[in-house]
């Protein structure tokens, strides 16, 4: 495990320091780097550096061609809205999401919602410490705008109950920022997200 508390902007460090497949990497400056290869993640914990890995980076401080991600804490309570499922095992998946969602597969339930009879939206939570669970929403082109964002975040918003989501979104991604002001999230932090080489 890693001595860090238990904040919205640690939920990635605790939950890849949970998996036994994560390496750790004491760095020269005494920056402390977690990663994670099948999720081409790493956090850096201390003075942010280029790790020269193709692993997208988190971190507390900017790094070049990183962009800052606006971290959310719920507000309130997410009515339960009906529409979505747990999605099978063999329920086809987009292409393109299709390895994402395979390894989510291994972190927990993925809560789906069809469109003519194609899973669309999904939901899941690749990270979870003792507190939070980080909240992942994916919607295939096709069917934004249809409300099947909220309608997986709140499913999984409460079969994740009694941890507490958190929402994380790219300054940019207004899409991601306007989904999270819906569901009630509030802003309450942020990190740096420096994209794989």
């Amino acid at each position: 495990m890693i001595d860090l508390p238990d904040v919205p902007r640690w939920v990635e460090a605790h939950g890849i320091a949970a998996d036994p497949t994560h390496w750790r990497r004491e760095l020269p400056n005494g920056t402390l780097a977690l990663g994670h290869d099948t999720a081409r993640l790493a956090v850096l914990i201390g003075e942010p550096v280029d790790l020269g890995t193709s692993h997208t980076l988190l971190t507390t401080t900017p790094l070049p061609r990183s962009t800052r991600a606006i971290l959310h804490e719920l507000a309130g309570e997410v009515p339960e809205i009906e529409g979505a499922v747990r999605l099978p095992d063999d329920a086809p998946l987009p292409d393109y999401l299709a390895a994402e969602l395979t390894w989510a597969r291994t972190r927990g339930a993925i809560y789906a919602c069809y469109v003519d009879g194609e899973p669309a939206a999904f939901a899941y939570a690749p990270w979870r410490s003792a507190t939070y669970f980080d909240v992942s929403v994916d919607v295939i082109p096709s069917a934004r705008q249809m409300g099947l964002g909220v309608i997986v975040a709140s499913a999984l918003i409460h079969a994740e109950a009694p941890l507490r989501p958190v929402w994380g979104a790219d300054e940019h991604n207004h899409a991601s920022l306007r989904l999270a002001a819906r569901l009630g999230f509030q802003p309450t932090d942020e990190i740096w997200v420096a994209p794989s080489s």
